[in-house]
């Protein structure tokens, strides 16, 4: 025991003095953050947009469309005439607004009909003018557009089978952050894993592992790497999960606000509050992280140690990443249908489990029986994971040249 916390202590302050970590987290925190604000960024840095537009034609007939348009937010008006000029150019944009597009409307054949100049023509090849529709409704049959709103719109109450959420909003709310504390896993144990791995090869090659080995259990070395590898990506997914937070509610709020969605304000502000996170939603990402990582590392950390050279680290890191490509895309299968057989099955497969059953923790839930078996299946994983790759790691760090066959490494492990 105390070989490993000698080698644990050693390990987690020479890395978390290394430059590299700190980079790597600072870098990490920065890139969170410039995906959370780069919507507001760049609406405010672009010189113009899909929404912002002419709107040219009748008085009457104009001023209804532009009512319907700003309503919905389809569109932002920034100027209204009776005509365009022809031709339409971008410096009459310009003066406009910096508009993307003129559109003149005019009824014809009792319809709505619009001829659209745009700067962009693939910009407007999908627009969506739906929100016109009860115009032309209005011109078709007479019947006032005030008049059709209400029967365009649905009613409707959801409810939930297993309460797990109390509305639609939150149930989304809760997909979208299991999404991405998923992506937060499976790119955590990647990284960190690959930097043991490159430890391990370091000190193999340097000749620094036949000193270590000969004063300290191999398999207490390796436990040792591997506890002080994980604390140091659980403080550095906490340093990202931190400013995700502080910048996700202001910045998901004004995504809501300038969408075409028609949220109200009190609807945008509810959907960006931190609170429909639940805090064990949190409490079990960090506990399946600590076991999915804790199979994978050591498991990274044995390959490393068959090889002889850091160039050859390649050849080995590769067919052990497979499965966690494979657990990741098990996740969020999961994540979309987490009652079927297949993923119940998944939650209590070793390397999977841990990425399958957070994922279906997170939007549904589960019996206390399930969460119960995966825990004992992840942790008896990780114990088994522990013998099997301190075993590996024995021989593969004193061996040299030509790495172990595959019956070889099978031998080294029934022993």
């Amino acid at each position: 025991m105390n070989e490993i916390v000698t080698v644990f202590s050693a390990e987690f302050m020479r890395r978390l003095r290394s430059r590299i970590y700190v980079g790597a987290t600072l870098a990490g925190a920065f890139f969170i953050a410039l995906i959370i604000e780069a919507p507001i960024i760049f609406g405010h840095l672009a010189d113009t947009s899909t929404d912002g537009i002419v709107l040219a034609g009748p008085a009457p007939l104009r001023a209804r469309a532009a009512t319907l348009l700003q309503r919905r937010k389809a569109f932002r008006v920034t100027s209204q005439l009776d005509a365009l000029p022809k031709p339409v150019t971008a410096a009459f944009l310009d003066r406009h607004g910096k508009a993307a597009a003129a559109i003149a409307i005019s009824e014809q054949h009792r319809r709505l009909h619009l001829d659209v100049y745009a700067r962009d023509l693939a910009a407007f090849d999908e627009v969506d003018f739906r929100s016109l529709v009860p115009l032309n409704i209005e011109l078709a049959t007479g019947i006032q557009a005030r008049a059709l709103m209400p029967a365009l719109r649905i009613d409707r109450t959801v409810r939930g089978i297993d309460h797990k959420f109390v509305d639609t909003r939150s149930a989304a709310f809760a997909h979208a952050v299991a999404s991405g504390l998923i992506f937060v896993l499976y790119v955590a144990i990647i990284f960190t894993s690959q930097s043991i791995m490159a430890s391990v090869a370091e000190e193999k090659t340097s000749r620094i592992a036949e000193i270590l080995i000969a004063t300290i259990s191999p398999v207490n070395l390796l436990t040792g790497k591997v506890l002080a590898a994980a604390l140091l990506a659980i403080i550095q997914i906490a340093v990202w999960v931190a400013t995700a937070a502080l910048l996700f509610s202001s910045a998901i709020g004004s995504i809501f606000e300038g969408s075409s969605s028609g949220l109200a304000a009190a609807d945008a502000a509810q959907a960006s509050r931190l609170d429909l996170v639940d805090p064990r939603i949190l409490i079990a990402f960090t506990f399946f992280f600590i076991l999915g990582y804790l199979q994978y590392a050591t498991v990274f950390a044995a390959a490393a140690s068959l090889v002889s050279r850091v160039e050859d680290l390649a050849s080995v890191s590769t067919p052990v990443m497979l499965p966690v490509i494979g657990a990741l895309f098990a996740a969020l299968y999961a994540l979309s249908a987490p009652e079927t057989p297949l993923s119940i099955t998944l939650s209590f497969v070793p390397f999977v489990g841990p990425f399958v059953m957070f994922a279906r923790y997170a939007v549904e839930n589960v019996p206390a029986w399930e969460l119960g078996l995966a825990v004992a299946v992840n942790t008896l994983t990780v114990a088994a994971a522990f013998v099997g790759a301190g075993k590996v790691y024995q021989v593969g760090m004193l061996l040299y040249g030509k790495p172990p066959s595959f019956k070889q490494i099978v031998a080294t492990l029934r022993a």
